[in-house]
């Protein structure tokens, strides 16, 4: 980011810019308060899958996630379907769990690693809902 002068209130206003500068892919600028990299996806699960899938060259950090269960059970997060990046998360039928952190919650072990969920249900199976904010790094 480059220091761009001052905003309404007196504070520094840094801005960022992103793409190449063509038609295609012209200059957009970003103020500070702004990010052009968090990127979001929503998933519904039955059952153990993959939530993001692995990108060459990156580690993917997880900002925020909101968690909910039609059933009772839980969810843990791994990387590249091995390495525990959370400890089991418990829900009960129809919870909700909501996690944030601006510094990120969790992320992928290694570069090019995938995301994954693992998801075990107390009796019958249900349907868990995953947003999650997250960061290619």
């Amino acid at each position: 980011m480059t220091l761009f002068g001052r905003d309404g209130n007196g504070s520094d206003a840094y801005i960022e810019a992103s793409g190449a500068g063509t038609t295609a892919s012209p200059f957009v600028t970003f103020h500070d308060v702004y990010t052009n990299d968090l990127k979001f996806k929503a998933q519904n699960l039955t059952a153990s899958a993959d939530v993001l899938t692995a990108v060459v060259g990156v580690k993917l950090r997880v900002m925020s996630l909101i968690i909910s269960a039609s059933a009772a059970g839980f969810i843990k997060f791994q990387s590249d379907a091995g390495s525990d990046l959370t400890g089991n998360i418990y829900l009960l039928a129809s919870q909700t769990v909501t996690l944030a952190n601006p510094l990120g919650l969790f992320q992928s072990n290694t570069i090019g690693d995938k995301l994954n969920a693992v998801v075990t249900w107390s009796g019958t199976a249900g349907t868990i809902g995953i947003t999650l904010g997250y960061r290619e790094i």
